[in-house]
């Protein structure tokens, strides 16, 4: 009985969550430390400063997921950032490890918006 080289659509998606949950675990983690730093940074305007920090560390984030996930990048960043950014929050610390509302909605839609554009600009490099 020979076996295919090709994983199952199964064995693909759960591989696939499982390196997701642990980038997500990386992505809080990191994600942290930005917030930090931009309060350290600005404090009179962390808020902003925070976004703008995520915007950029979300463009490397986006890079990197379309670099190793090329079966479903924006997926992969959607739940990404709902690991990284509520569901270890909550799970370690609890509602108040959250990021304020207005910050957590920017920064987690951003993540696969991000992701989609970088996915697009190496899709049209790569024609050249």
């Amino acid at each position: 009985m020979s076996q295919s080289p090709e994983l199952s659509f199964s064995k693909r998606l759960l591989k696939h969550i499982l390196l997701w949950t642990v980038f997500g675990y990386c992505y809080q983690s990191a994600i942290s430390l930005l917030q930090k730093m931009a309060i350290d940074a600005y404090p009179d305007n962390a808020l902003m400063m925070t976004f703008l920090y995520g915007i950029g560390f979300n463009l490397l984030s986006g890079h990197l997921i379309t670099k190793y996930d090329h079966f479903w990048p924006v997926w992969g960043a959607f739940y990404i950032g709902i690991i990284g950014l509520v569901a270890v929050p909550l799970l370690l610390i609890g509602v108040v490890g959250l990021l304020p509302m207005s910050l957590l909605v920017g920064i987690l839609l951003s993540l696969p918006v991000c992701t989609f554009a970088i996915g697009l600009i190496k899709e049209k490099l790569n024609k050249n």
